[in-house]
């Protein structure tokens, strides 16, 4: 299945910035048994009403249940939270 996840920051200036940790921090999650494959896209509008990146996962159902406990997951959730203006998550089968 997939697993999308839309994130704008407040400040979009922190999306190069941030970039290069949240897709590390990301990485991690292919240690987690069914994470398949993860991939970080940055948008490339500066238009105001966009999304700052797109977070694609490939992933099992139990995939899924496992990467919603992880250590990753939560860093996530404590470490970026509040730098969002908003976020939307979609799955679907591929």
């Amino acid at each position: 299945m997939k697993h999308y996840i839309l994130a704008k920051f407040k400040d979009r200036s922190n999306t190069q910035r941030l970039l290069p940790e949240i897709t590390e921090l990301f990485r991690q999650t292919l240690a987690i048994e069914g994470v398949e494959k993860v991939e970080v896209h940055p948008s490339n509008s500066t238009r105001e009403n966009r999304y700052s990146l797109m977070i694609e996962m490939t992933l099992t159902p139990e995939g899924l249940e496992r990467y919603d406990v992880c250590d990753a997951h939560k860093q996530w959730k404590a470490q970026y939270g509040e730098l969002l203006e908003s976020k939307a998550i979609f799955d679907c089968e591929e």
